[in-house]
């Protein structure tokens, strides 16, 4: 993967990770939510309820780590910057889907939560790609 702007970030491979992280979350959300009508409690999985924030929670840290590993086989460096970034563009998918859908940036406090979860997992990703790769690195020197 080139990188496509300053300093070596590899702009597509960031909005590629970033978007389907967040396409993987709300089809986890789907499913959970599918599974809860199937089992005649829709209400136990519709928005903003307990499994919601729980679901948007880990599968926001989960999916965004995944993705940053993903994308940290593809480039040599900036490792936790390229996560942060994987997990910024998931924020600002989420919000600007938030806002067309209730004209509003009001979002609830655990889902903020949840976007800082979203960094958390770029940066811990991140830190596992760098591990990855030093490791690789030195396997290849020996």
């Amino acid at each position: 993967m080139r990188a496509h702007a300053a300093r070596g970030l590899h702009w597509t491979g960031i909005l590629i990770a970033g978007f389907l992280s967040e396409v993987s979350i709300f089809a986890i959300f789907l499913l959970l939510l599918a599974a809860a009508t199937l089992a005649g409690v829709p209400e136990l999985a519709r928005p903003t309820s307990t499994l919601d924030y729980i679901d948007a929670m880990v599968s926001s840290f989960v999916m965004v780590f995944l993705f940053t590993l993903w994308l940290g086989k593809r480039i040599e460096s900036g490792f936790v910057l390229h996560g942060i970034l994987v997990g910024a563009v998931g924020i600002v998918i989420f919000t600007t889907l938030i806002l067309a859908l209730s004209g509003s940036l009001t979002q609830p406090p655990l889902y903020l939560v949840a976007h800082g979860l979203k960094i958390l997992g770029g940066v811990v990703g991140g830190l596992v790609a760098d591990k990855r790769s030093s490791t690789r690195r030195s396997l290849l020197q020996t």
